[in-house]
């Protein structure tokens, strides 16, 4: 069963890079477009899909982080990328704070049994 994110993740829109191994071991980098953030993790927007729990690399602005990919799922033209930092990362506005980032906040909305 899949587990659910209890964090609230905050929508926003900057460009970042990512960096991995391909199946050969080459290492691959393409750019994509951070389009939610919370402590633990992102979600990403590629031109290229990448393996569930592929180590990747991401260079924000200014810092940089090891995460690994959750899952990809294509998405009109797009790949969606969920990803989970490692090594202890958290996120936060004061370490880095993306381009265009809302104060607007997702949250996961209960749903309330009906009786009837």
């Amino acid at each position: 069963m899949r587990r659910k994110k209890q964090e609230e993740r905050e929508l926003c829109a900057d460009l970042v890079k990512i960096q991995w191994e391909n199946d050969s071991g080459s290492l691959r980098s393409e750019w994509a477009i951070l389009s939610d953030i919370s402590a633990s993790g992102a979600c990403l927007e590629i031109e290229v899909p990448i393996e569930p729990e592929t180590l990747v690399r991401l260079q924000f602005t200014s810092e940089q982080c090891q995460a690994r990919i959750k899952y990809c799922k294509f998405d009109k033209v797009n790949y969606l990328l969920g990803v989970e930092f490692e090594d202890g990362y958290r996120w936060s506005r004061r370490r880095f704070k993306p381009e265009h980032l809302t104060q607007f906040r997702m949250r996961q909305v209960k749903q309330v049994k009906s009786d009837g």
